[in-house]
């Protein structure tokens, strides 16, 4: 039986039929531009310098392959990158947004920003490294890691496109799949071993506009002494700055006041911590629970003798000359000093696994 409603609603023959104008995916566009093979995939090249400009790779996958004695910079941000079976070659990779694979490399130095990095059978690579997350190793041995220190016009922006945090980096907290009994695959190199001892600057005209420089005081990441601090006995300070416009500017003053004074910078974490956990973190200061709402707090822990004493006094000075009004949180002692720094990194683990 039919249905009576679509009876009487059913269109004459002579109704006008609007039909939906069929999309157009962007593949089949005809002012597409063309994506060639050869921009994205270094292959069996030998004795040669290769540059990718910002706007170059533009957030697509990059691979580097079966090269010998190449040096390759990439000062753009990308989507994953794949270097595999090179020998005595020099890359610098700007941020990626996935992972960076380096497999079956020898003798090879690596500058890269990534969320993820991974190696699997390689040996003798320096590796100057801003990562996100753990890095790890795995059939590799004698891999030199270090701390990247770099700016150069654009990076920032870079950093956003492929949602990284300069916070962030985990540079040295390395993992091996592989260890060896009273032994290391890897060791990690001190701030006096930085890219461009190993990494030639680029001298091409094509690169001047960039204004390329491995400053530790003008790095986009900051230095940090990660787990070549991880085990000394100097006093530590927690530094908490919740969000505003003006937390990452006296972030940088506040790094830069401490080291004139001896006092180091070990770690920086950012990261957006729920109430409960700020409960915890703060003994119940509800001042503090209510300003985690704003978003991501930025934290950073410092070492040195009379650090708390000093750390205080330096953000006391920036905070009543430069920054008023920078809601902020600071260590009173060492005793609490310990503990808000377990609970500060258990909590950003938490969060990373949630």
């Amino acid at each position: 039986m039919g249905c009576l409603f679509s009876y009487f609603f059913r269109p004459s023959a002579n109704a006008d039929i609007v039909e939906t104008p069929r999309q157009v995916f962007s593949w089949e566009r005809e002012d597409r531009q063309a994506i060639r093979k050869e921009d994205f995939i270094l292959d069996k090249l030998k004795d040669q310098t290769i540059y990718r400009l910002p706007g170059s790779i533009n957030g697509q996958q990059f691979i580097v392959q079966n090269c010998d004695n190449c040096i390759v910079y990439v000062f753009d941000h990308t989507g994953q990158i794949q270097i595999d079976d090179c020998t005595n070659c020099r890359i610098f990779i700007g941020p990626v947004r996935g992972s960076i694979f380096i497999r079956d490399s020898t003798n090879c130095v690596l500058a890269t920003i990534c969320q993820q990095f991974r190696t699997r059978d390689c040996r003798d690579l320096h590796v100057y490294l801003t990562c996100a997350s753990q890095p790890i190793i795995e059939s590799s041995h004698n891999i030199k890691f270090g701390c990247l220190t770099l700016n150069y016009q654009h990076l920032s922006e870079q950093y956003t496109a492929a949602g990284i945090s300069p916070w962030n980096n985990t540079w040295g907290n390395i993992h091996d799949f592989t260890s060896i009994p009273d032994s290391k695959n890897y060791t990690l190199l001190d701030q006096n071993e930085n890219v461009f001892k190993h990494l030639p600057i680029p001298t091409d005209p094509s690169c001047s506009h960039l204004n390329i420089n491995d400053s530790i005081e003008t790095s986009f990441t900051p230095f940090t002494y990660g787990e070549l601090y991880r085990h000394r006995a100097e006093e530590r300070c927690l530094v908490i700055l919740f969000q505003d416009s003006n937390a990452e500017p006296c972030a940088r003053e506040l790094i830069a006041l401490n080291k004139q004074a001896d006092i180091v910078l070990v770690q920086t974490k950012s990261y957006a911590i729920n109430e409960m956990s700020a409960e915890r973190l703060f003994s119940g200061n509800k001042t503090y629970t209510t300003l985690v709402n704003k978003g991501p707090v930025l934290g950073l822990e410092f070492a040195g003798v009379n650090c708390i004493q000093t750390c205080q006094q330096a953000l006391k000075t920036l905070i009543s000359t430069k920054f008023m009004n920078l809601p902020h949180f600071i260590s009173q002692s060492s005793s609490d000093a310990h503990d808000q720094l377990d609970k500060f990194y258990n909590f950003a683990s938490m969060q990373m696994f949630a």
